[in-house]
């Protein structure tokens, strides 16, 4: 992954235009419909070093709102927010500057481990750990696909996996995280995309397709072009002007997919010619244009990876390393398991997957597979014959 690296003042300016964009600005402490304490640009009270980072800032405080955050720092979790709404000290957009200037810096923990440098794709998971918090992002997948150099699946999950998890705020964050998913950027360079970065975001997006087309139907734009109502993406462009000054208008997936498909499909008519009605936008956007039938290099054999490892792509390299029979974590870890006649992991191995997005995609590709290959076949099942105990997980 070639990241689109920063100097420390575009990027102090760049992270401060996406927070800033997003949160607004609350003069007084409010609860903001979140069950927390929030004032400025969405700094919370709910912490323990309030203190510390009120004084780093050079706000002034009178000896009664120090004392206020003093017990808010103090108290257990259950009882920060009843007391920081107590606080009384007011902030216009300069103080709350100072405030998110002095706050600020252990939201980058995550991106420091994960090796991101100053650079645009910091800006937007910064952005996701300061919406979120720190805790919550903990251990995301999304850190994951960062620091195996995975631009594609970071993408997909900061997009679809990153929201949270209160449903009666579900609207709200899916739209931030459409905006903070184009100040990431699914490329390298949008305007010069290689047809192996071009299969790359394909096999994510065929890999992931039911979930996102869940998602952009519930609260974007679909494939086919159906817009939920409402429409988070049209919001985002309509309720984030500064970030859509600075990075141009939220994408929709089709429109994300553009540059992909446009390469991946020129480059496959001119290699395999003869099956050039296979090449299509629309089975590109149903996810049937197979590459281990037609991969890109057609001096390889079906059976190998559709595209090799890139070279800045070290967790591609690592993952191809001796003791991996497939490209792909799951299938490793249950082939080890069913060779070693180790039936109860590759149980459990199963269950976890099946009850995952990943699991999920994955059956319902199968189902759709199965209706391509045996449309006419009056003896097979309309359905996907999956034994009980994985569908009960997958349904939770």
């Amino acid at each position: 992954m070639d990241v689109r690296e920063l100097e420390q003042r575009q990027y102090d300016q760049r992270l401060r235009t996406v927070v800033v964009g997003t949160e607004g600005l609350h003069a007084q402490v409010q609860d903001v419909g979140d069950g927390r304490a929030t004032i400025g640009w969405g700094y919370t009270l709910n912490r323990n070093n309030n203190v510390e980072i009120w004084t780093r800032s050079g706000l002034e405080l009178s000896t009664a709102q120090r004392e206020t955050l003093e017990r808010v720092d103090r108290a257990p979790p259950r009882d920060k927010t009843r007391i920081g709404l107590g606080f009384d000290r007011a902030v216009n957009e300069a103080e709350s500057d100072r405030l998110f200037r002095a706050s600020i810096q252990e939201y980058e923990v995550h991106a420091e481990r994960a090796g991101l440098p100053l650079s645009h794709e910091r800006v937007a998971l910064v952005s996701v750990s300061y919406n979120r918090g720190v805790g919550a992002m903990r251990g995301h997948p999304v850190f994951d696909a960062i620091g195996e150099g995975n631009r594609y699946e970071a993408w997909y999950q900061l997009r679809y996996n990153c929201w949270g998890s209160r449903e009666d705020m579900e609207g709200g964050l899916r739209k931030r995280r459409f905006a903070e998913s184009e100040v990431f950027g699914l490329y390298d360079d949008r305007a010069n995309v290689s047809v192996e970065e071009a299969a790359e975001v394909y096999a994510m997006y065929r890999t992931y397709r039911a979930e996102i087309d869940r998602v952009e139907r519930g609260f974007g734009v679909s494939i086919d072009g159906q817009q939920a109502r409402p429409n988070r993406i049209a919001q985002a462009n309509r309720d984030y002007p500064d970030i859509v000054h600075e990075y141009g208008a939220v994408r929709s997936i089709s429109e994300s997919l553009a540059p992909a498909r446009t390469v991946l499909i020129d480059h496959l008519r001119t290699r395999y010619p003869e099956q050039a009605t296979e090449f299509t936008e629309a089975r590109f956007n149903a996810g049937q244009i197979d590459l281990d039938r037609y991969p890109i290099n057609r001096d390889r054999s079906a059976g190998e990876r559709t595209s090799a490892a890139r070279p800045h792509d070290a967790g591609s390299a690592s993952r191809a390393t001796a003791g991996s029979q497939f490209d792909d974590p799951f299938l490793n870890r249950l082939f080890g398991a069913v060779s070693a006649g180790d039936s109860a992991s590759a149980r459990e191995i199963t269950l976890v997957f099946a009850q995952s997005s990943r699991g999920e995609a994955f059956l319902e590709q199968g189902r759709q597979r199965l209706a391509q290959q045996q449309p006419q076949a009056p003896e097979a099942p309309d359905r996907v014959v999956v034994p009980d105990w994985i569908q009960a997980a997958a349904r939770g």
